[in-house]
């Protein structure tokens, strides 16, 4: 059974690393449109790759999943600094796609009262994660009592079966807050009610990510009631695993829109290339000017506001690119004098 598991959550994370890379290829290469919440989702995936790798250290090193009367104390050790890797990784992975949502929504924020929830959100999710990871580092005094074994090591620890309590209930009650977050907004937006209905449905997806949490939680609670903490330890890494990998694909899913629409995604990323060689042809000719001619150059400067190719005079094939705010745009005049 934990083997199956274990194959499942790998599936989910080569799923995630598929999904995450057509993200970053739509968002930084055909799009151009790139922000905090794609490098927030990509440092969430590079993490979840660190928190398999750790895994599959402790499955071979440390014994996961097999009985503590069979593990040698080395193991048992190795599984425990393990577990206490996989738990940092964990809260940094959990934080990253949280607040890489929160981010995603500001991308359509157009009130001040969800913007402000938005960044409140946000500077909630960091604070909280941050003392996660600060009390996880913290957990004994001194840290080594946390694998000692033989309990021969003065010190203390902290109630660690509380503690994931807590940290598992209040990211499920995180989860339902962001998701109830954008509805507001989404009602007030000006499109049909089958768009509507339809954007409902991608960010309702976020529930499964919830359900994932919410499985997790039952294996803390299975696991802190185990006689056996090494053998039934594997089923809380290969939920958590599963929790994150899942979490991951529901809040890229949004993302991955342009997909639907493959002759716009090719038109803007041929308008983006044809910017780009009217640019550089542009250089090339200016290069060529003789010492006879004079050139004489106009600026035009668009502030807050984004002017159409055609109102500028740009040049036909060139006459469908939207330019950015606040870009100068040169028109040259060449005068050859007799």
């Amino acid at each position: 059974m934990v083997v199956i598991l274990q194959l499942f959550g790998l599936a989910n994370m080569e799923m995630a690393v598929v999904i995450v890379a057509t993200r970053c290829i739509i968002r930084f290469f055909l799009i151009y449109s790139q922000g905090m919440d794609d490098y927030l989702m990509l440092g969430a995936l590079i993490f979840t790759i660190a928190y398999q790798a750790t895994i599959y250290v402790s499955d071979i090193h440390g014994g996961l999943g097999m009985p503590m009367a069979t593990l040698s104390h080395n193991e048992m050790i190795t599984f425990l600094k393990c577990t206490l890797a996989i738990e940092i990784f964990y809260y940094v992975v959990i934080f990253c796609i949280k607040s890489s949502i929160v981010f995603m929504y500001q991308r359509f924020a157009v009130g001040n009262t969800f913007k402000k929830l938005c960044v409140g959100t946000n500077i909630l999710l960091a604070a909280f994660h941050l003392i996660c990871v600060i009390i996880t580092l913290a957990q004994c005094t001194p840290l080594e009592k946390s694998w000692d074994i033989t309990k021969t090591l003065p010190g203390s620890c902290i109630n660690l079966t509380a503690f994931f309590y807590f940290t598992s209930g209040f990211n499920i009650i995180m989860d339902i807050w962001i998701l109830l977050l954008p509805i507001p907004t989404l009602r007030s937006l000006q499109i049909s009610q089958r768009n509507r209905y339809v954007l409902y449905g991608v960010f309702g997806i976020g529930a499964l990510a919830t359900a994932m949490s919410v499985v997790r939680l039952y294996s803390i609670h299975t696991y802190t009631l185990a006689a056996d903490p090494f053998k039934d330890g594997a089923l809380v890494n290969v939920w958590s695993m599963v929790e994150v990998n899942i979490g991951i694909v529901c809040a890229s899913i949004p993302a991955l829109k342009p997909l639907l629409s493959p002759q716009h995604l090719v038109e803007i990323w041929r308008k983006r290339r044809g910017y780009s060689s009217h640019i550089t042809e542009s250089s090339h000719k200016k290069s060529k000017l003789s010492s006879a001619s004079r050139s004489h150059i106009i600026a035009v400067e668009t502030p807050n506001r984004t002017e159409s190719a055609e109102s500028l005079g740009i040049d036909e094939d060139a006459s469908a690119i939207s330019l950015p705010n606040r870009v100068k745009v040169t028109r040259e005049f060449t005068v050859t004098t007799g």
